[in-house]
Order: structure tokens, then C-alpha cells, then sequence
């Protein structure tokens, strides 16, 4: 066992079972007993020829073995400085010891001998029993039975040992200087990746400031100069968040802290997405991207996506760079191999510059760049390849590259994937076809004619025959430039030839003819195959710039958002707000139920972690009990979104999920793939307008403070997830005003030693900081989630003062933006319904002597004003309760239900039922079966009229029958017969 980093211990430098078959040899030849202890005198190995009288009588008592233990260790010392061959033990045996050293250090050593020189004498013997604590007699038996062997014989078998442990000594002072420079080694590995990754995380933070400033800046007026400026200013900032994210992932990597997360996916899909980027990375250059996609590539495949794209985007990246002109082609191959498995081999080629054939070697050589001299001016770290090819080694696949200088090169990738869905991710065409073509660029025509060609379709080039007016074709594919007058009114002459124009993909014009569809390039499979009607294939692409945008409505759709934390609620309500939907918020799974019988919502975004009932087994509950919901999507709000999250809420009955901080392009993606096609209309179908002139919620006066000006947070990428500044400001508001509320209840939480609770509240606290930019304050919440998980309670006690003293410190710094949030606080006064269910909730403590449920009523009681004496008393309940003295507490409750109801009972008959009932309501409410059956349980037991028995009767009846619907019947008669009969009564 290690000391520490520096020290190692012998079982580290010698093989155990080595030195196992060494001392049973020396006692096979020997005779005589032998182990192989370390450097304090504990056995590493199993004894070998030990006597009875060791091991039945001096090593059975805690005397006997530590005096053996101390007399090891105290042997090997006298071999090691003064070279004496063998000692007499402190049982009056002989021992010899054979030290094993790792340099100066004793690491262990060979223990032998159990044996005497001469006839052993009983009266020393029987006093060294009376010593240890064993019986003298038997102890005198035992020593007569020990071999009695030559002092010559004895120093012989002395020296062999020494002689072993010698060449041992060598060997395992080799063992430690290789182990030494290991730790060293793995301690700089380690120190390096730290540091990349503390220095990544460091220079991200304001990064993503400036790139937020920079998207606030240009939604202002300014000159067109300046926002040439900002432009710049915002590239330049994603290319360096690109640097930053390759240094991140390059110590992730190192350190074996990257993880591979295999999922299903669809090729086609991830494909897609990377059109969009890569157009926008090739920008004005003169370069045509194209892509040669086999339109048989099974449906879907099983692997990591996320890493696939990454390694593609990396390669389609440096092509871009590396390219002025001509083509890059990205090209997509599958090979089969069993019923089960592909090989996808992907290959992205360039007319670039190339590479030098000796430079070739050095490509993956980290921090790296080829040609230094003449590349100065393109960005990078020279990392790309490096994590390219360690992704693709994770996941068993491999990279190869060839290049001519000068003329361009080819990079090949094969990944090994399982087929999830072998049909055909595009159909073949089940009809003969003819095309025309007028397109100039090479690279462009080419592959379009293979596309066409593999759906059977004859192709016509018009450029070798420009006549129109003998075309005889079904299709006709126009590059823009060619898409002129006369083309224009030949194809309103013939409305039965369908034009696609092949436009630039940051150029596209919408054109007023019946018959022609414009599309952006790269124009492959998949678009041209859509644009031909042959196909209805649609994805969206999550990366692109405007992905976000409010592109659709929905008027008529129902949404209901269920969040425990009031903050979530308003942005998820004020983001969708601008889509006309018909919104819905429930802060528990108990009022999301009750919201569900009372509508038939399309979509329910559900919160993940929630207190008392969470968001999956809320979905349980609607899915077991309202069958109408089976198949109405229930999308999961998750600030745990981690690898195989999506699995596991799918797993679950959920159908997707949707990370927290929520951002818009987010919440938009699942509503436009999961509501149902016929509820989502055009942005421009509202009252003939665009929603873009919808107003923004919570308008700021224009008295009010500036947002913007609150350095502490990061309130640009805050203000884009949600998409404006006036949303934010309700946002940071609802934050605000709940800030001394929660500090009591998290604080309530760690001293009531509530730890679920608390990882709840803290869970919450880092998805609502994370949201409005309190990026420190998340970090601490989350710190002291994941210790609430694991159980860390000493972690949590020593860092929650630090976590509450920042969130008090973030009340002084919004104060003076919400004033208005601390000149009308709530009226808090508890109600009489209020008390009466606090004090049947302290009874129910009380009866079961629980004082965790004790702690949570008085907790619970203290949200509230009590005034006069009901105050009072709330203060004696509440020293009563610190005092854990039951029988006080019985009496305090007791006092209060008489000066509520008036009467000299504790709590009045009529008063009892009517609470009984409401802990049924909310029974039924919530679904809980368990709850359930303990109201009933309670119900019996009150002293109940007869009519009130024939309604226990049948509502027993229902609940046993699980029918909740009748339950709400009889509950609903039972309650109006009980207020007549009280009325009556009064």
C-alpha cells in the first residue's frame, strides 16, 4: 500500500507470487518455516512450513502477534546495519531475517527459521505464556515439537536467504526508479492538462462576453463601416472559441477523459448540418463544396454522432482553409460486412495548397503547423488532426492522407458503425425521367449528373446543345447565372418542365413561377432528390446562424410547462410567448396532473428534478392514468443534459429533452419537430404581418436602469439565449425577488439535514444562475449538487455559507434595478384553512415521533405570519420543537387548534373531517396511490355519522378499484352534505 506519490511499497516492485515460490522452495529444502513480510512486519504472502506452536498459540493473542510484527522488523534492522545472521525471537525461538532493499530503503525482507538450537527449557517457556495470554502447558507441548537444528545449519540457510533477497534488493531498486519516473511522468501529463483545461475555461469565460457584446452591438444603428467592425470582431471571436475548444478537448484527451457516447442517429441528418458551416466557412472564396452521398446509406446507425461531426467538421474546416479556389468534395462510402455492420469510409478532398511529401509525417505531431512561413496568416493551434485522429482511435477507426503539393489533398476517414435501420435512407424512383442541364461549373455538373444517374434519370447538357426551343425533359436544372429572361419564359410556356435554379446558399431569391424551386448549394442527393419531389426528407440545421428564429406560429396549439422554479417558468413562457401558443405553467407534478384533466394540452415540457414527485415519475403517473396523454410528447427540461440522457428519458416514457440554461433555437427545434404539422403555420400567417413586429414582454420604462451595465454578469450570451433584452430583464426580476426565500429554504434544507431536498434546491439554483449569467453562483450550486448526489455531506456543511453568502451578495448588486420587487412584499398572514392544515401536519409528526417531519411542519409554519396570540404560540411551538420535547409540543398544538375552532376540544369533529377530506383531495390530486390508501386509512378511523360511513363506503369501493374519477364523485357529494349539515348545525 502507498505511502504516498513518492513512496512505493514491495508488492508494487516484485511480483507477489514470484516471492511465494521462492520461500516455499527454501522451506521445501530447508525445512524451515519462512514469509515474506513488508517494511512493517505484515505478511504479504502465505506462510510457508510454520509451526503449531506459532501459528496455534503466539500469533493468536494481540500480544503474541504484535510482539512478532515488532521482532521482524527489529530482525531485519540487526541483519541490515549489523550483519548478524541470525536472533533469537521474543518467543525463544530462532529466527533469521534477509532484508529486501530499494536503495537505502527497506521495503520487506524474508522472516525464517522457527527452530532451536539446543532442548528448550519449560519454566522460560511458561513464562512467556503467561506473558501473551495463553496456556502454559499447551504452550510447553507446542515447543517440544519445534525441530532442533545446528547453529552451522542454522548461519548456511541464514546466508542463502540473504543472498536471494540480494539480487531481489537489485531488481526492485530498478522497479522503483522506473515507477519513480512514471509518477514523474504522469504528474507533468497531468499538470499540462490541468492547465490547458483551467486555461481553456479561463479565456472562454470573456470570450463568450465579447461575442455576446458583439451580436448586442449589431442590433443597434451604426454606420455601415462600424459594422463591418463588429462583423470582424465577432469572427474573430468564434475562430478563437474554435482554438480554445481544440486546446479543451486535446487535454481531455490526454488525460483519458474523453468520453465516446454511442447513440442512434441518423447519417443523412448529420450530413446535412454540415452544409450550412461550411458554406459560411468558405465564404467569398471562388470554391464550389460538393458532396457525392450514396443515397442507399441505411436510415440509421449506431454510434457517436457528436464525435463523427466533430472529426468531419475538423477536416471540412482545414480544407476551407487551406483552399483559394476550385473544389472541396466531401464523398461518402459504406462497405457491409456481416447483416449488422458497415464500414463508412468518408474521403474530403481539395485543390488547396497540399502538402510537402516530407511534412506529411509530421500531420498529427500536436501544436503543429506545416509551412509555418507561408501559412502565418490562417488561424490554428495545429491540434485538428491531432484530436481527429485520437476521436477516430476511441472509436476504432482510422485516418489516411494523401497530397501533392500545390495541387490539393485527400483525407480518408473509416469508422466501423452498427446498422440501426438498413432501409435505404433515400428511395430509388420508380419511373424513368429525363433531365436538362445548364450548369458551368465542372465540379457542380459532375455530380449532379451522378446524382440523376442513380435514379435512373437521362441527362440532357445544355451547354453542348443551348437551343430551348426543341427541350423535351421532366426536369430542368438551372445554375443561377443562367437563369435568365429567356429561360424564365421558356419555362412559363411549358408549365410541365420543373425547374430547379442552383443558387448560392447566402444568396437565395424566391421566384414567382409555378413551376421553379431554387435551391442553395451543395446541391446532392438529398436537396435535389426533395426538389424533385422524389423525396420529402427535412432536417433542421441547429448550427446555423439563424436557426433561432421565429420563422412559425401557433395559435391554436396547447402547451403546458411544468417547473418547480418560478424563474424557469417565465422564460420558458416569455420565449414561446411570441408564437401565439396557448401557454400553461404548473410548478409541481401534483398541479400539472391537476392541469392535465382540466385540458388537452399538445406538448408538455416536463422539469427533470422536482421535490416530493419528479419529472419522471410525473410522466408515469400521466401516462398509467390519463390514457388520452399516451401519445401527447412529454419533452424533459434537464440541467443534467450528459451523455445517454436522451436513452434514459426515452427509456422513461418521455420523447425528447431540451438542455437547461433554455435557449430559444432549442425550445423552437422541439416544438417545430413535435407538435403536431397542422397546428404550426408561417410567422406571416398572423393578421398578414411577421411576428418579428410582435412586442416583447415586461417592456422596461425607459426610467428603469440598464440591463446591460451589470458587469458581474454575463449578461450577453444570458440576453441571446433568450432572445432579447426585454425577456431577460423579467427573467432577472422573477430571480431577484425569490432570493431571500430561497437562502431560507436551502439553508432550512442543510440544517434540518434534508440532503434530497437540498440537491433539489441547488439543482434548481444552478440551472435559474446559469440562466441569467451568475456563472460563479452556478458553479457552486453545481459543485454542491453533485456532492449532494454522492453523498458528500462534509462538503456540502463546509461550502454552503460560501454558496448563500454569493447569493445574498448578487441581492446588493440587482437591488437598485428592482425596487419595486421590495416596496410591496406579499402579505404573508396564514389563514385560517392555512392553520388548520399546519397543525394537522404537526399532529401527524407528532403521533409518529418523527423529528425530521417535526423540523419540515415548523419549517413549513414559519413562511407565515402569525398574529397576536396564534404568534406566540407559534414561537413556544417552535423552541419546543429545537428541544425535541414531544410532550410540550403536544400541548402548544393542542392550545392553538382550541383558540382556533372555540371549543374545548382539541380540534372540533366537523373541522377534522373537512381536513381528512382535503388530504384525500390532494391524494387524488397528485395520483398517489400510497397517499391514497393512507387517507382512507385515516377517514375509517374518525367517528363518522351514518351518512358519512355510507360515503367512506363507496369511496373505499373506488379507491380499491383504482377508478379516480368516482373518487372525485363521492369526494365532491360527500363534502357538499358535510358543509349543509354543518350550516345546519350552525
Amino acid at each position: 500500500m502507498k505511502k504516498n506519490n513518492d513512496e512505493l511499497c514491495l508488492p508494487e516492485l516484485i511480483d507477489i507470487s514470484m516471492l511465494q515460490h521462492i520461500q516455499d522452495s527454501f522451506a521445501d529444502m530447508t525445512g524451515m518455516a519462512v514469509v515474506t513480510v513488508d517494511e512493517n512486519g505484515a505478511p504479504v504472502t502465505e506462510p510457508s512450513n510454520f509451526t503449531d506452536f506459532c501459528i496455534k498459540y503466539t500469533r493468536t493473542t494481540e500480544t503474541g502477534r504484535r510482539r512478532c510484527e515488532e521482532c521482524d522488523i527489529k530482525g531485519a534492522e540487526l541483519r541490515s546495519s549489523e550483519g548478524r545472521l541470525y536472533y533469537d525471537c521474543h518467543a525463544g525461538l530462532v529466527d533469521f531475517a534477509a532484508p529486501i532493499m530499494a536503495g537505502d530503503k527497506m521495503i520487506g525482507g524474508f522472516i525464517g527459521g522457527q527452530i532451536l538450537t539446543a532442548p528448550p527449557d519449560p519454566d522460560k517457556f511458561r513464562k512467556i505464556a503467561e506473558e501473551i495470554g495463553v496456556d502454559p502447558d499447551e504452550y510447553v507441548e507446542a515447543v517440544k515439537k519445534v525441530n532442533i537444528v545446528s547453529e552451522e545449519k542454522v548461519a548456511k540457510a541464514s546466508d542463502f536467504l540473504c543472498t536471494i533477497a540480494s539480487a531481489l534488493s537489485s531488481m526492485a531498486y530498478k522497479s522503483y526508479v522506473i515507477n519513480s519516473n512514471a509518477l514523474e511522468i504522469k504528474k507533468a501529463a497531468r499538470m499540462k492538462s490541468d492547465f490547458l483545461a483551467n486555461m481553456s475555461h479561463e479565456i472562454r469565460t470573456p470570450m463568450n462576453a465579447v461575442i455576446g457584446l458583439a451580436d448586442l452591438a449589431l442590433r443597434e444603428e451604426m454606420s455601415p463601416a462600424a459594422r463591418d467592425f463588429v462583423h470582424q470582431v465577432k469572427a474573430s471571436g468564434k475562430n478563437l472559441l474554435v482554438i480554445i475548444n481544440d486546446i479543451l478537448d486535446f487535454s481531455k484527451i490526454e488525460s483519458g477523459k474523453m468520453d465516446i457516447v454511442e447513440t442512434e442517429y441518423m447519417p443523412l441528418s448529420l450530413v446535412n448540418d454540415l452544409t450550412c458551416i461550411i458554406n459560411s466557412r468558405i465564404g467569398q472564396k471562388n470554391i464550389e463544396f460538393t458532396m457525392d452521398i450514396p443515397p442507399d446509406l441505411p436510415k440509421n446507425l449506431y454510434g457517436d454522432n457528436v464525435r463523427i461531426h466533430q472529426v468531419l467538421l475538423n477536416l471540412l474546416t482545414n480544407a476551407a482553409k487551406f483552399t483559394q479556389q476550385g473544389e472541396i468534395h466531401l464523398k461518402m462510402e459504406i462497405e457491409r460486412f456481416g447483416d449488422s455492420m458497415l464500414n463508412m469510409r468518408v474521403s474530403i478532398s481539395d485543390t488547396g495548397i497540399g502538402i510537402k511529401k516530407n511534412d506529411l509525417q509530421k500531420l498529427f505531431t500536436s501544436f503543429q503547423q506545416l509551412d509555418s512561413k507561408r501559412n502565418r496568416n490562417i488561424e490554428g493551434t495545429g491540434l485538428g488532426l491531432v484530436i481527429t485522429q485520437q476521436l477516430l482511435r476511441l472509436m476504432h477507426g482510422k485516418i489516411s492522407v494523401k497530397s501533392e503539393y500545390n495541387k490539393g489533398s485527400t483525407f480518408t476517414i473509416e469508422l466501423p458503425q452498427r446498422i440501426i435501420d438498413d432501409i435505404p435512407a433515400i428511395p430509388k424512383l420508380n419511373r424513368s425521367t429525363s433531365s436538362a442541364i445548364l450548369i458551368s461549373n465542372p465540379y457542380v455538373e459532375k455530380q449532379l449528373v451522378k446524382d440523376l444517374e442513380w435514379i435512373g434519370s437521362t441527362c440532357i447538357n445544355l451547354l453542348e446543345n443551348s437551343s430551348l426551343d426543341d427541350l423535351q425533359a421532366d426536369f430542368f436544372f438551372v445554375d443561377k447565372p443562367f437563369f435568365t429572361h429567356t429561360v424564365q419564359k421558356f419555362l412559363l410556356d411549358n408549365p410541365s418542365i420543373h425547374c430547379i435554379v442552383l443558387s448560392d446558399y447566402d444568396n437565395i431569391e424566391v421566384v414567382d413561377i409555378p413551376n421553379v424551386k431554387v435551391i442553395s448549394k451543395p446541391a446532392y442527393s438529398l436537396s435535389v432528390y426533395n426538389a424533385m419531389g422524389i423525396t420529402d426528407i427535412a432536417f433542421d440545421s441547429a448550427d446555423s446562424d439563424d436557426a433561432g428564429g421565429f420563422t412559425f406560429v401557433a395559435p391554436d396549439a396547447h402547451i403546458l410547462v411544468v417547473d418547480d422554479n418560478a424563474v424557469n417558468l417565465t422564460v420558458a413562457k416569455g420565449l414561446l410567448e411570441p408564437l401565439h401558443m396557448h401557454i400553461d405553467v404548473a410548478a409541481s407534478a401534483a398541479e400539472a396532473i391537476e392541469a392535465i384533466h382540466k385540458v388537452q394540452y399538445d406538448l408538455i415540457f416536463m422539469d427533470h428534478m422536482m421535490p416530493e414527485v419528479d419529472g419522471i415519475e410525473a410522466t408515469h403517473i400521466i401516462r398509467r392514468l390519463v390514457p388520452s396523454y399516451n401519445d401527447i410528447p412529454i419533452i424533459a427540461l434537464t440541467a443534467n443534459a450528459i451523455g445517454g440522457a436522451k436513452k434514459m428519458f426515452i427509456k422513461e416514457g418521455m420523447n425528447d429533452f431540451c438542455a437547461k440554461p433554455i435557449e430559444l433555437k432549442d425550445i423552437l427545434s422541439k416544438l417545430k419537430k413535435w407538435l403536431p404539422k397542422e397546428k404550426i403555420l408561417p410567422a406571416t400567417d398572423i393578421s398578414g404581418g411577421s411576428v418579428q413586429d410582435i412586442p416583447e414582454i415586461g417592456a422596461p420604462e425607459k426610467t428603469e436602469k440598464k440591463i446591460s451595465n451589470i458587469t458581474e454578469l454575463d449578461v450577453g450570451p444570458a440576453i441571446k439565449r433568450l432572445g432579447g433584452e426585454k425577456l431577460y430583464r423579467v427573467v432577472l426580476k422573477e430571480y431577484y425577488c425569490a432570493i431571500n426565500k430561497k437562502c431560507e429554504v436551502i439553508a432550512a434544507h442543510k440544517d434540518a439535514g434534508r440532503w434530497r431536498e437540498y440537491t433539489i434546491e441547488v439543482h434548481s439554483l444552478k440551472s435559474t444562475s446559469r440562466q441569467i449569467g451568475a456563472d460563479l453562483l452556478s458553479g457552486l450550486a453545481a459543485n454542491l449538487e453533485r456532492a449532494g448526489n454522492d453523498g458528500n455531506i462534509d462538503f456540502i456543511i463546509g461550502h454552503t455559507d460560501e454558496l448563500l453568502d454569493e447569493y445574498r451578495r448578487l441581492r446588493d448588486i440587482l437591488k437598485p434595478y428592482f425596487p419595486e420587487c421590495d416596496e410591496g412584499q406579499r402579505d404573508n398572514t396564514a389563514q385560517t384553512a392555512d392553520i388548520f392544515g399546519l397543525l394537522e401536519k404537526m399532529h401527524e409528526a407528532l403521533d409518529n415521533f418523527d423529528s425530521l417531519q417535526i423540523d419540515d411542519a415548523v419549517e413549513q409554519m414559519s413562511r407565515f405570519t402569525f398574529e397576536g396570540k396564534q404568534g406566540e404560540l407559534f414561537e413556544s411551538l417552535k423552541a419546543a420543537a429545537e428541544n425535541s420535547d414531544i410532550e410540550l409540543c403536544e400541548s402548544i398544538v393542542e392550545q392553538w387548534g382550541k383558540l382556533i375552532v372555540g371549543s374545548d376540544e382539541p380540534m372540533a369533529k366537523g373541522r377534522a373531517l373537512f381536513d381528512m377530506l382535503d388530504s384525500m383531495q390532494s391524494a387524488l390530486d397528485a395520483f398517489d396511490t400510497l397517499e391514497i390508501d393512507d387517507a382512507i386509512e385515516k377517514i375509517g378511523k374518525l367517528n363518522l355519522s351514518e351518512g358519512g360511513r355510507k360515503f367512506y363506503e363507496k369511496l373505499k369501493a373506488a379507491a380499491d378499484s383504482y377508478n379516480i374519477d368516482l373518487c372525485n364523485e363521492v369526494m365532491s357529494e360527500w363534502r357538499k352534505a358535510a358543509e349543509a349539515q354543518t350550516n345546519q348545525a350552525e
